[in-house]
């Protein structure tokens, strides 16, 4: 079922159709006086239309287009909305068909070459994508396109050194993300060298992610567990007492966001998140409505979190609705970073 409403369809459908009759009777040209000698099948593509079957109708005016230089666009669109929709294998048989028409001029090749990459990504078939992102990236006119969708698929491989790199090609033309993503790959860096017991590399990716972006909560958490176990609670303490105070300089939201990652992190006990925990608490309406019997100290408090998020889907993505039980600072299902918010129950504001 279509995510789109109907009423969108419509739109869209009627958008295509007058583009497919542009094409077939010239741009420029006055209107023929009459309809009657248009092929049955664009009446039949209507019908479906008017019928509320946008599948039907679809099909059939895709097999009435032809590939030349005023309907290109058209079938670019259509590809675009069956992507969209989920349909990859529609929208990839129309990027191949295009690409397979030896007439199809060099500028239109290229774009459809992006696009049927861009299908091939949705569709999961992260080699496909990354071979034809790759070639794409040499055309200057698609270059920051194809890279910045050649790091996405590096993302959803978890090669984060090649993300770096391609991040950084998108630097230099202008035509890269936030900082804070290139914090996050040095981040996911570090925490495969912490799994490894490399803390030395460690400390150097994280360095370098705070250099990237200041202050940068997840980095001043990494570097408080590895400060906890290479020297003790008092180093930990004092990375964490000069990132809340960072973070109290900023936004309320950013202080809940450090508060549940810290709590995630296993780091809700420390001294210097006693404020900021029962800050963050004493502020919320559904933590209010939790704990009746008022402020409590900062180690039980987390503990009690902990112990009922460990029974709900306690996180959530705030772009596309994605929950789970574990906090991610990159969504699995939207693939956006930052997003995940606390939510257990009930959403936690």
């Amino acid at each position: 079922m279509s995510d789109l409403p109907l009423l969108s369809w419509a739109l869209v459908l009627a958008a295509l159709v007058i583009g497919i009759l542009a094409g077939h009777f010239g741009w420029g040209k006055r209107w023929p006086p009459s309809l009657s000698k248009l092929h049955p099948d664009y009446l039949t593509g209507l019908d479906y239309l008017v019928t509320e079957q946008p599948d039907r109708a679809l099909d059939m005016f895709l097999k009435l287009m032809d590939a030349n230089a005023e309907t290109i666009e058209t079938h670019f669109a259509l590809g675009s909305l069956y992507r969209r929709r989920g349909e990859v294998e529609r929208a990839i048989r129309i990027h191949q068909n295009l690409l397979a028409r030896k007439e199809l001029a060099p500028q239109h090749r290229e774009q459809a070459l992006l696009a049927l990459a861009q299908d091939y990504l949705r569709a999961g078939v992260l080699d496909r994508a990354e071979g034809l992102f790759q070639q794409v990236s040499e055309v200057p006119r698609l270059r920051a396109s194809a890279l910045d969708s050649l790091r996405g698929v590096y993302e959803r491989q978890h090669d984060w050194q090649q993300a770096l790199g391609i991040y950084r090609q998108l630097a230099r033309i202008k035509a890269a993300p936030a900082r804070a993503v290139a914090a996050h790959y040095l981040c996911e860096m570090a925490s495969l060298a912490m799994e490894r017991g490399d803390f030395e590399s460690a400390r150097h990716w994280l360095r370098d992610a705070q250099s990237e972006a200041s202050p940068f909560p997840r980095a001043a958490l990494l570097s408080a567990q590895i400060a906890l176990k290479l020297v003790g609670a008092a180093e930990r303490d004092a990375i964490l007492a000069e990132l809340v105070a960072q973070t109290e300089l900023r936004d309320f939201g950013e202080l809940k966001r450090l508060v549940f990652a810290a709590i995630a992190a296993d780091l809700g006990d420390a001294a210097p998140l006693r404020t900021s925990i029962e800050k963050v608490f004493s502020q919320d309406a559904t933590l209010q409505a939790v704990w009746k019997e008022g402020p409590k100290q900062s180690a039980r408090i987390a503990q009690e979190i902990g112990a009922l998020l460990a029974q709900a889907e306690k996180y959530r993505c705030n772009e596309c609705g994605f929950s789970g039980r574990n906090f991610y600072w990159h969504c699995p299902a939207c693939h956006s970073w930052d997003t995940f918010e606390a939510y257990a129950i009930v959403k936690l504001r």
